[in-house]
């Protein structure tokens, strides 16, 4: 069985690989030349998802979501690995789930509406998704544990 320890710092480098990749589509749009560092070709394009004018959810950019997210999950996995409160991972759970909804729903307008693929809000989108499996799996072996205490 893998230590719960090792699952809660890989899911804290997820977040940090998500942090990363909000804050380059945030630079990206404060400086367009970096798009064509992720402009690999028509499909997949920063250039062509900035350019469609549906890179927000209402006046919120979509790079802002992305970052107060990944910043507020942070937010909640730094005490939950000093803690282990079982509140703390079923809140992480919870924003984690929010999050890929959010992300399930952008991609859905990049790839149906857009048609391109933004990777480095793919690199995003899989981060959240790390980070809910990841959770999903410290409730599990919790819940384990919890009963085999029992």
């Amino acid at each position: 069985m893998v230590d719960a320890r090792i699952l809660h710092r890989l899911l804290l480098v997820c977040l940090l690989a998500g942090i990363g990749f909000s804050a380059f589509a945030a630079f990206e749009v404060l400086d367009p030349a970096l798009q064509s560092s992720c402009s690999v070709s028509a499909f997949f394009s920063c250039g062509a998802v900035d350019k469609s004018g549906r890179t927000s959810i209402g006046p919120v950019p979509d790079w802002s979501i992305g970052l107060a997210g990944f910043v507020l999950m942070l937010a909640v996995d730094v005490p939950l690995l000093r803690s282990y409160d079982p509140r703390l991972l079923f809140g992480l759970l919870g924003l984690a789930a929010l999050g890929l909804a959010i992300a399930g729903y952008l991609a859905y307008v990049e790839l149906y509406l857009i048609h391109a693929l933004c990777p480095i809000c793919l690199g995003a989108y899989l981060s959240d998704l790390a980070v809910l499996l990841l959770a999903l799996v410290l409730v599990r072996l919790r819940v384990t544990a919890s009963a085999a205490s029992s």
